[in-house]
């Protein structure tokens, strides 16, 4: 019991060792981003090293135990009674949880820039066709990561306008072009769908004419001289329309987000229960 008291007591005084035990609230930026480094690098490494000491045959049982139990506390917490409150005795529990979720995470996001800059780079330096594109994107990298810390440090007129300039200028500019090249394959998929060749392409090439002229004034002037009030108003375009897009539209959309839902909880199960195989699964760790 001693033992254990002692491991306690030395947990929550030095675990982690950097952000805990050796840094102070009132520390600066760049401690706390090399103390965060370092309990990474401390307690990655020493978890890497449990998993190179377990023998080959038992670590993707042992990968299978721990998502098992990883998942455990979110299912208690569901299905347990909460109290008055809204909140049972493993609410706190998987909040914490969620936190280091969160800083999960955050490392598989720099996880990602390293598999990006990696890419690139090697594309670089054997200059295979189009290596100036790859240049481009340590150019816009780097020139957006050193503007949007100098903003974040350095709060002045001067970062604020040169990263409003970057990211809203540039960025949001470049997304909103991306996003905008969908409508090319909307009008593509359109085409494709609404060929007439049964009944239910050609009710369904009706449907959309008469939606899409409803949303519009021309369709709206077409039917202006039905009146607004009274039995016949159902007949107008707009409220055809509307009527369209709030009755059968919407139980179509709610029996596809019940599939979906559907097979969301299967997946999140065969992930659970280590079910899914994959390719992880498939190689010798």
């Amino acid at each position: 019991m001693y033992i254990l008291a002692t491991l306690k007591t030395f947990l929550l005084k030095w675990f982690p060792i950097f952000t805990h035990g050796m840094l102070k609230p009132g520390a600066p930026w760049y401690a706390w981003l090399g103390g965060i480094i370092g309990d990474f690098l401390i307690i990655g490494g020493i978890l890497f090293l449990i998993l190179r000491m377990v023998p080959a045959r038992y670590r993707k049982s042992l990968i299978a135990l721990l998502t098992f139990l990883g998942g455990v506390p979110y299912a208690l917490e569901f299905f347990w009674p909460a109290s008055k409150g809204g909140d049972n005795f493993l609410s706190l529990f998987v909040r914490q949880i969620g936190d280091g979720t969160n800083v999960l995470y955050s490392f598989a996001l720099g996880l990602g820039i390293f598999s990006l800059m990696r890419f690139h780079a090697n594309n670089l330096i054997r200059k295979r066709p189009g290596w100036h594109n790859n240049l481009a994107f340590f150019v816009a990298f780097f020139t957006m990561m050193l503007a949007g810390f100098a903003n974040s440090v350095h709060h002045n007129a001067v970062n604020s306008n040169v990263f409003d300039m970057l990211f809203g200028g540039i960025v949001s500019a470049l997304g909103s072009t991306m996003f905008s090249t969908i409508g090319f394959f909307i009008v593509s998929a359109a085409y494709r769908a609404f060929r007439i060749r049964s009944g239910e392409a050609t009710l369904m090439l009706a449907a959309a004419f008469v939606v899409m002229l409803g949303q519009v004034p021309v369709g709206a002037w077409m039917t202006s001289g039905i009146p607004e009030n009274g039995v016949w108003a159902n007949l107008r375009l707009e409220n055809l329309s509307y009527w369209i897009l709030n009755q059968p539209n919407m139980a179509a959309q709610r029996g596809m987000y019940f599939g979906i839902e559907i097979g969301a909880l299967a997946m999140a199960l065969r992930t659970w229960l280590s079910l899914e195989r994959g390719s992880f699964f498939e190689k010798e760790l």
